[in-house]
């Protein structure tokens, strides 16, 4: 039983083995392999497709207007939402002022020590494994609870980038907020 055992092993590897090819056979070893598109590039004997430049007009672009733009985040992909959100967290000096429109789901946290409310866009990335947030502040006299969403509701959010110092901390956030 042992004996059929390694026999049926090694069977089965070699016909795992010998049938990778996918249907397609090598060339004979006389015949050199035809040129890749990788391989054409780094010759310089062998022409190489001409490319053509993307039209940028047809992307949507998460810039526009004045001060180095405004930041429309609803127009980028999770990934890049994410991305942008990061940069604002770690080089904030860059987007200070500058308009910020993001939609993501509604984050309310009390600070019970204070008494006060914190309201913020949170977004996730691609996968949903990461989360990050930028607080925000509705315009007008508008502080209490049920002047904001539910939380866990969706949100899209508009308001100019700032950050403020509490506690030691640094904190950005989006001031002169509207909800649309």
């Amino acid at each position: 039983m042992r004996r059929f055992s390694a026999f049926a092993a090694a069977a089965a590897a070699a016909i795992i083995l010998c049938s990778c090819s996918g249907g397609q056979s090598s060339p004979p070893a006389s015949e050199p392999p035809a040129p890749s598109a990788a391989s054409a590039a780094f010759d310089p004997a062998v022409s190489s497709p001409q490319m053509t430049p993307r039209d940028e007009s047809a992307a949507p672009s998460a810039y526009s207007g004045e001060n180095g733009g405004d930041v429309d985040l609803t127009v980028l992909s999770a990934t890049m939402v994410y991305g942008e959100v990061y940069n604002m967290m770690v080089y904030p000096e860059d987007y200070i002022g500058r308009t910020v429109t993001m939609a993501g789901s509604m984050s309310v946290y009390h600070d019970e020590t204070t008494d006060k409310y914190y309201y913020a866009c949170i977004i996730q990335d691609a996968t949903a494994c990461c989360a990050q947030g930028i607080e925000f502040v509705l315009d007008g006299d508008l502080s209490r609870p049920e002047d904001y969403p539910e939380a866990g509701s969706d949100v899209t959010v508009r308001g100019v980038f700032d950050t403020y110092e509490e506690d030691g901390a640094t904190y950005c956030r989006l001031t002169h907020a509207s909800l649309l």
